[in-house]
C-alpha cells in the first residue's frame, strides 16, 4: 500500500483540495485494510508511491497490456516484496526515441520544429550520467528525489 501523506505542510489554501483532502478517509481505509491483513494472516507493507507512475508507463505497460495505474500497483508490489527497479531496454529505446523526436527535419519556419523546452533539455543532459549509474545504486537511492525516475517523468510527460 501506498503511504500517503495529506498533513497540513502539503496543503494549499485552495478550498477544492482542502475539501477532498479532508473528507477522503485514507486513514480509515488504511487501518480497515490492516485489520483484515492480519485477520487473514497476510503480509502488509507501506512503501513510498514516488515516481510509480512513472516506472509502470515505462516499463509495464506495453509489456503486460495493462493501464497505467495497474502498471503503477505493479511497482507498488514490487517495491513492498524488495525489488529494485533496474533501467531496462525499453526505458533506454525510450530516451533515444524522444532525443530522435527533438532532431529538426526539413525545411523548418522559425520557431517551429525544435519541439522541446528547457526543462526537457535539462532532463536529457541530467540522463546521459544517471542512466549510467542507476542500477548500481541501493533502493533508498533510486527512489530518491534526484533518482532518474524524476527526469523520465519530464520526458514523458513532454511527449504523451
Amino acid at each position: 500500500m501506498e503511504s500517503l501523506s495529506f498533513s497540513q505542510g502539503r496543503l494549499d489554501t485552495e478550498k477544492a483540495f482542502n475539501r477532498m483532502a479532508s473528507q477522503f478517509p485514507y486513514a480509515a481505509i488504511g487501518m480497515a485494510i490492516l485489520r483484515r491483513a492480519i485477520k487473514e494472516n497476510v503480509g502488509y507493507k507501506q512503501v513510498p508511491p514516488q515516481h510509480t507512475s512513472t516506472i509502470g508507463r515505462l516499463k509495464y505497460e506495453k509489456k503486460y497490456g495493462v493501464p497505467v495505474h495497474g502498471a503503477a500497483a505493479l511497482v507498488i508490489g514490487r517495491r513492498a516484496m524488495g525489488f529494485r527497479e533496474r533501467i531496462t531496454r525499453e526505458v533506454r529505446d525510450f530516451v533515444l526515441r524522444v532525443k530522435e523526436r527533438r532532431k529538426p527535419t526539413g525545411n523548418l519556419l522559425p520557431r517551429e520544429g525544435i519541439g522541446m523546452t528547457r526543462k526537457v533539455e535539462a532532463a536529457l543532459q541530467a540522463l546521459e550520467t544517471k542512466l549510467l549509474l542507476h542500477n548500481g545504486l541501493a533502493r533508498w537511492q533510486q527512489e530518491s528525489f534526484f533518482s532518474c525516475w524524476r527526469d523520465l517523468k519530464t520526458l514523458a510527460l513532454a511527449f504523451r
